[in-house]
């Protein structure tokens, strides 16, 4: 990779640390995520970044460290959340939220719930909920992959076989196909929870990003195959966006423009990921490391993640606004003392 396709996967990953993470989070709430309000996200993602600009060392190794701690924080909270709703299946109740939030309407109004609770109003919500919870873990889990990458390049070391380029790339794709694509594609599945395209993509995004990570130590082959798998789940995401903001009514008129120019961009964004892993998988001409920064990077990063995140925020506060459950980067997640909880 050229010194300039360098910088640019360097900026993307500027963005993804600093913007997307915490927007991510704040998305989650703190019923899942341990203060996602809180500065110390984009300030860890902030050192990442430095540590980028210095050569490699100690010191830019040490300067990764805060944003790798801030991802063991997030697998903390995945793996405390997968237990969580196991644990609530088995039992056949909640695992999280007050008496009665089983209410189907409640539940589907908000990101967060999509990520917290069980809910039972509906067979088909409670048939959605292992999809949107399962990319939600896979959300939280894969930062800390990225940012062991992260660590190792900086120091100029070599991680399971895997030095330089490819530890360097590793962060962009965790940032925004480990934790960005997973997010959206819980929450699609969640508010259109009776989309099977939707529900086909919260479970696609999370086995195909494992399949590509597989991948990587099994050969271009198994490479390609997660390809084409995280394809499949994020057309399959794109088409139950496109679909849920045909229908009238519902959506306000920004978030369903970015929604919609999320689906169209990362529909024609994971063509150029068939082409490059076809290419190197079978051997025939591909899209350089550059060219695929310049393209697919940017497109995934900025027309996919970051618009969709922000429609979804937008998407809250509406339902906030008109009456529906709060927006979980409030914190709202109990009524305060003697208040009386307002009907969904």
């Amino acid at each position: 990779m050229s010194p300039a396709g360098e910088a640019l996967v360097g900026l993307l990953v500027a963005v993804g640390a600093v913007v997307v993470l915490p927007l991510g989070l704040r998305l989650l709430g703190a019923r899942v995520v341990p203060a996602p309000r809180s500065a110390a996200w984009p300030l860890a993602g902030a050192c990442a970044v430095v540590s980028l600009l210095l050569p490699r060392g100690a010191l830019a190794a040490a300067l990764a460290v805060p944003f790798a701690l801030a991802s063991a924080v997030l697998l903390a909270a995945g793996a405390r959340l997968a237990a969580r709703a196991l644990g609530g299946r088995r039992g056949g109740a909640s695992p999280a939220g007050p008496p009665g939030a089983a209410a189907a309407t409640t539940a589907s109004t908000t990101v967060s719930a999509a990520a917290t609770t069980t809910t039972t109003g509906t067979a088909r919500a409670t048939a959605s909920l292992p999809a949107s919870t399962a990319a939600t873990v896979t959300a939280l889990v894969l930062p800390a992959v990225g940012a062991g990458a992260l660590v190792a390049e900086r120091a100029g070391w070599g991680l399971l076989g895997f030095s330089g380029t490819y530890l360097a790339l590793t962060v962009p794709h965790m940032l925004y196909a480990g934790f960005g694509a997973a997010l959206v594609a819980g929450a699609v599945a969640r508010l259109a929870a009776a989309d099977r395209l939707a529900v086909a993509g919260a479970w696609g995004v999370p086995a195909g990003t494992a399949l590509v990570l597989l991948g990587y130590f099994v050969g271009d082959a198994a490479e390609l195959v997660g390809a084409v798998v995280l394809t499949l789940a994020l057309w399959a995401t794109a088409a139950a966006v496109v679909r849920s903001a045909a229908r009238p009514g519902g959506h306000p008129a920004a978030a369903r423009a970015l929604l919609v120019t999320s689906a169209v961009v990362v529909s024609l964004a994971m063509v150029l990921a068939l082409w490059w892993a076809a290419g190197e998988a079978l051997g025939f001409a591909h899209p350089g490391l550059d060219l695929m920064a310049a393209t697919h990077g940017v497109a995934n990063a900025l027309g996919f993640v970051l618009c969709a995140l922000l429609g979804l925020r937008l998407l809250a506060r509406d339902r906030a606004a008109h009456g529906g459950a709060a927006p979980t980067d409030h914190d709202r997640t109990s009524p305060r003392a003697g208040a009386r909880r307002r009907p969904a």
